[in-house]
Formats: structure tokens, C-alpha cells, sequence
């Protein structure tokens, strides 16, 4: 059955006049179809684009067509699914992009008529740094960066392209073959050469290259790299914390061009309190109130923020409406008056599995008492989540709350399985709880448990 094609798409607002559109082609070969993401960079703004077509076989196809305004030559991320792809946006030059996710091709093509630099962007010819360059020697990895820029100006000079594109595209080659170092250098300690070439390439901070990812990627990674050189931090969320702040505290005493400045730090210190809430976080909130004006960036922060306060014990936890096996709606008050262990959990996870028995045998220790079990799964596909329930004979509460939803979000659920534990009065007892196989988790439950009237 076919559907009729479906764009979610937002336009963009910059000026009006002079300005020329750039139409894009998808189309998407896939066993699921997934929805295009295009990042139109100097914004800042997410194009949400929803690919729709033949739906029924085991190889699904879809199109789609996204028409972008812009004013001026910039670059631009589009995402399918795990592909991010650099493009190029030139107002007036249309550009195709196919993707073949099937598992036997796994690819992305890209044509035009009036441009060769976004098939060129695409055509993966360029050597970059692999995962094994990480295992080099402290002393090799500068010739060996030196030698993949050399080889990349020599392919980009080789395709003939306009010369203020080969301009920009030196720059963001050499953020992105450098990008690494910034990395190997957040690993591995360092001779002097090694961080002199991290602040040479910092220092730029012409605001046009914040259109590319991979300059912003290169400067947060390099502030980390410098401002952490020498510093102790551990992997605990108080550490994440500790670390940001003095990335952050190094980005406001050494950047200068004042909106590089508050990007860094805002998008950053927005991502941190986001994740992580904000928990020992009041010096980032000092800093980012000091060094960002943007509207945008300081709505969402105090967002973040005010979010931050919600997975605190003893405050009342988000709530959720989602429908058991059978299709009836639940909520968090309809389990009031009892404990409430939450299992966050999936079909595809293994680890989610591999704790099924030992959820299993706490439900049997447990019955009768005024202990609510509920497991919530974010699978997307709710029938291999039926399909499971009842194959495995699952007990307790079993929900079906899909892969994107409201709950998750406000608990910041990253990973799975994840565990929380409520008290009777729909408050946080402990928002990331011990797993069913951990001797710790029946000690705690048993320390409350009362047999149920």
C-alpha cells in the first residue's frame, strides 16, 4: 500500500529577500524507515523531515523533498538514522541523496546537476585518523595528522572546485583531522608540541567557522584537552561536574570573540545539567550567567535547570499514562499507596534480559506485599513487545511506553536497564536503583516491605 508523501518541515526565517532556495532530494532504501534530520549550522535550527512510501516490504522505500531558503554559501549536517552527512548549502544549487541502508550496501550517494562539492563532500575519498591511530605513540601523531591534511588538500585541490569552497573546506579538513588530536590528547599525556598545536589551531576564532561541526567539536575538545592537562577527575557524576566546570571556567578566561564564548559554554553547560541535572552544578550556572546574553541559549538553560530539580528524592516523581498487554491505561496514581520499582527496559537489550529471572524471583519474594513491580519498555515496535511478555511468561505490571516518550526524558533514561524506586506517596525514593540481581536491591526492598491488607 502506498502513502502519500508527508513533509514536517520548517522554514527558515533569515531575510527574505535575496535569498534563494536549494531544493534536496531523499530517498531512502530501509528495512525501517526513519525520519531526516537537516541542521541548517549558522542557525543553530533541527529540520525535522518525515520520509513516507511503500511501507509493505521487507525493504522499505521513501522520498521526500526538503526546499531550504538561504542567503549565503554555508555548511549544513543532514542525519539518517546513523549517517551524518556534511553538505554544503549554496543558494539556488539542488542536490539528490539516496540512501541504501539494507544490510548488504549501507550507503549514501549523492548528485547534482549544478554542483560537484556535496558529491564530492560524500564521495568518502578523503583519509582521515582511525581508531587504531589512538594506540600511536605520543611522538608519531603529529607527522602522522601532518600527512593526512597533506593528502586531503591534494584530493580537494584535485576536484577543480570554486575557490572560495576549497578556502573554507582547508579549514574544516584541518578541524577535523585535528579534532583528533584533541581527543588522543584527553587520553594520553603529551610532550609541549602537541598542546602548542591545539592553541595555534584554538585560536582562530573567525565566528563563520562555527558553521561546521567539526571546528565546535575541535574547540570544546581542545579547551577540555588544555584547561584538564593536569587534572584529577574521576568518572562519577560529581566528577563530570568538577571536569566542566574547569573546561568551562578555561573556555571564559581564554576565548575571546565573545559569541564563540557563550556557545561553548552554553551549549555545554546546557547539555551537562540535561544529562547529569544539577547536582553540584551552581559554579556552571555562575559561569554560563556571566558569559551568555543569548535569548535562546538562556531559555534553555533555565529549562535545564529547573528541570535539574526533578529526580531529587524526596520530590514527587514525573508521572506517565501508558497501556499494559491488554490495552488498559496506566498512571503513577492508580499505584498509590505502594512501593513502586520501575524496570526501564527493551526486547533488543541483553543486559534488560538478562535480569528478567532475577526480576522475576524478587516478585516471588516479594508477593503480597505493598511492593508494585512495573517494567516499561521503550521498544518501538510494540508487537515484539507483546510478543516477549507473553512468551516469557513476564510478570508484574508490563507497560508499553515506546522509545520516545515524556517519562524518559524527565528521568533522563541514557541507558537500559534502568531502575527507579518510588514510595507509596508517588515520591523519589531513589531514581537510579540497583538492579533485581544485586544482593543490595532485596535488602532495600525488604526494609519496607509490609504485607498488604
Amino acid at each position: 500500500m502506498k502513502k502519500i508523501l508527508a513533509l514536517l518541515l520548517s522554514a527558515i526565517a533569515i531575510t527574505a529577500s535575496a535569498q534563494k532556495p536549494v531544493n534536496i532530494k531523499f530517498l531512502a532504501h530501509d528495512t525501517s524507515l526513519q525520519e531526516v534530520e537537516i541542521q541548517f549550522a549558522e542557525t543553530d535550527t533541527i529540520i525535522p523531515l518525515t520520509l513516507v512510501g511503500d511501507t509493505t516490504a521487507a525493504t522499505k522505500t521513501a522520498e521526500g523533498t526538503a526546499v531550504i531558503s538561504v542567503k549565503e554559501p554555508t555548511y549544513g549536517v543532514i542525519t539518517y538514522r546513523w549517517k551524518r552527512s556534511t553538505v554544503y548549502l549554496e543558494p539556488g544549487k539542488d542536490f539528490n541523496m539516496e540512501y541504501d541502508l539494507t544490510p548488504a550496501a549501507l550507503t549514501v550517494k549523492v548528485t547534482s546537476k549544478k554542483s560537484q562539492i556535496n558529491p564530492y563532500l560524500s564521495c568518502g575519498e578523503l583519509p582521515g585518523p582511525v581508531m587504531g591511530d589512538f594506540g600511536k605513540d605520543p611522538d608519531d601523531i603529529l607527522p602522522l595528522l601532518d600527512e593526512y591534511t597533506t593528502n586531503c588538500f591534494k584530493i580537494l585541490d584535485s576536484k577543480k572546485l570554486n575557490k572560495e569552497f576549497v578556502a573554507k573546506e582547508r579549514q574544516r579538513i584541518t578541524y577535523w583531522i585535528y579534532g583528533f588530536l584533541a581527543q588522543y590528547a584527553q587520553q594520553k599525556p603529551c610532550d609541549q608540541p602537541v598542546y602548542d598545536k591545539l592553541q595555534e589551531l584554538a585560536s582562530n576564532e573567525e565566528l563563520w567557522l562555527i558553521q561546521m561541526p567539526e571546528y565546535t567539536n575541535f574547540q570544546y575538545s581542545a579547551m577540555t584537552a588544555l584547561a584538564l592537562r593536569d587534572a584529577d577527575i574521576d568518572t562519577t557524576p560529581e566528577g563530570q561536574a568538577k571536569a566542566v566546570t574547569t573546561v568551562l571556567e578555561y573556555v571564559a578566561a581564554n576565548v575571546k570573540n565573545s559569541d564563540l564564548r557563550q556557545y561553548l559554554i552554553g551549549t555545554n553547560a546546557v547539555a551537562l545539567v540535561t544529562n547529569n541535572g544539577n547536582d553540584g552544578a551552581e559554579r556552571i550556572k555562575e559561569i554560563f550567567e556571566q558569559n551568555v546574553t543569548d535569548p535562546e541559549i538562556t531559555a534553555a538553560f533555565a529549562t535545564a535547570w529547573e528541570n535539574g530539580n526533578v529526580l531529587k528524592a524526596g520530590r514527587p516523581s514525573p508521572d506517565f499514562e501508558f497501556e499494559d498487554i491488554d490495552g488498559k491505561k496506566w498512571t503513577l496514581a492508580d499505584l498509590r499507596g505502594k512501593y513502586v520499582y520501575i524496570d526501564i527496559w527493551a526486547t533488543w537489550c541483553v543486559p534488560c534480559k538478562g535480569e528478567i529471572p532475577h526480576l522475576k524471583k524478587l516478585e516471588e519474594m516479594l508477593h503480597g506485599m505493598n511492593i508494585a513491580f512495573v517494567s516499561i519498555s521503550c521498544d518501538k515496535d510494540k508487537a515484539a513487545w507483546a510478543k516477549m511478555v507473553k512468551e516469557q511468561g513476564m510478570t508484574g505490571l508490563q507497560l508499553w511506553g515506546g522509545e520516545d516518550n515524556d517519562f524518559l526524558r524527565k528521568y533522563r533514561v541514557q541507558t537500559i536497564p534502568r531502575f527507579i524506586f518510588l514510595d507509596p506517596t508517588g515520591r523519589i525514593n531513589n531514581p537510579d536503583m540497583t538492579r533485581p540481581s544485586d544482593p543490595k536491591t532485596i535488602e532495600a526492598l525488604g526494609m519496607v516491605a509490609m504485607p498488604m491488607e
